[in-house]
């Protein structure tokens, strides 16, 4: 009878082990599934996000030499509408016209031969 109880006794003491390790198995099992849906749910929206930062820093790189160019163009236009001098300069340049006695000498970039 002492042998009964002793296998009586651990049944009991492994049935009673196993429901609270059922019960983390479990608990673990919903962590992993809730974990598994977010990463799912997420991931796109985090690789979206990261594309737009990257677009949005060409962008604002863009926009600096845009405004950079800007107001470059700008200075030209206030000489040209300010400075005669600088227009005369450009408008020979462009037409290719000399002063009375001028020689012009024209050196040709290895950018502008190719």
């Amino acid at each position: 009878m002492h042998g009964s109880h002793v296998i009586s006794n651990s049944r009991r003491r492994s049935q009673s082990e196993f429901l609270p390790t059922a019960m983390h198995v479990v608990l673990g099992l919903i962590v992993l599934c809730a974990v598994l849906i977010s990463g799912f749910t997420f991931y796109p929206q985090w690789t979206r996000l990261s594309s737009m930062k990257h677009d949005l820093a060409r962008q604002t790189a863009r926009l600096e030499e845009l405004k950079k160019s800007t107001v470059e163009h700008e200075q030209v236009v206030h000489l040209l509408k300010t400075d005669k001098e600088y227009l005369e300069m450009i408008a020979r340049d462009r037409l290719d016209l000399m002063k009375d006695g001028e020689t012009i000498f024209r050196l040709s970039s290895a950018k502008s031969r190719s």
